[in-house]
């Protein structure tokens, strides 16, 4: 049996232990570096002292954004309760305008209606001369009517 052996390219072999990386990758920046060094050598107490302290922060800061919804939610609700009271009000005044009695009283006065009351007047004969009608109150000096 013969085993043939296809030649491998170079890009695709894996880079061992015992190649040589360039300088720009071995290395992390120098400020990463002194802030991992410096959290890795502080104790676990105040590790554990830290994350309690920004997990305040962070569940104060949610409980205020929170409050300041609620507020705005109360405020909403106010202001709705007082434009729905407006409108009653407003179609409270409006309904009264047009009640059925206002209409039938504003109908007799415009002698729309069958009257409630028939007053008698004394009969006369037609071919009686009617008198002339006597005014009370103001009177313009001059005619307008020209006879």
């Amino acid at each position: 049996m013969s085993v043939i052996s296809f030649p491998r390219r170079a890009d695709t072999l894996r880079p061992t232990s015992r190649t040589v990386r360039p300088a720009a990758h071995r290395a992390p920046a120098p400020r990463r570096d002194v802030a991992v060094r410096r959290w890795r050598g502080t104790s676990s107490a105040r590790k554990a002292a830290t994350v309690v302290v920004v997990a305040l922060a962070l569940s104060l800061t949610g409980s205020m954004l929170e409050a300041n919804r609620q507020i705005e939610i109360h405020n909403l609700q106010s202001q709705l309760l007082q434009d729905q009271s407006t409108y009653a009000v407003q179609t409270g005044s409006l309904t009264n305008l047009s009640a059925p009695s206002q209409i039938a009283t504003q109908a007799g006065a415009l002698h729309l209606v069958d009257p409630t009351s028939v007053t008698q007047v004394p009969s006369t004969s037609l071919d009686a001369p009617l008198p002339l009608p006597k005014f009370t109150g103001y009177a313009p000096a001059t005619s307008r009517t020209v006879r």
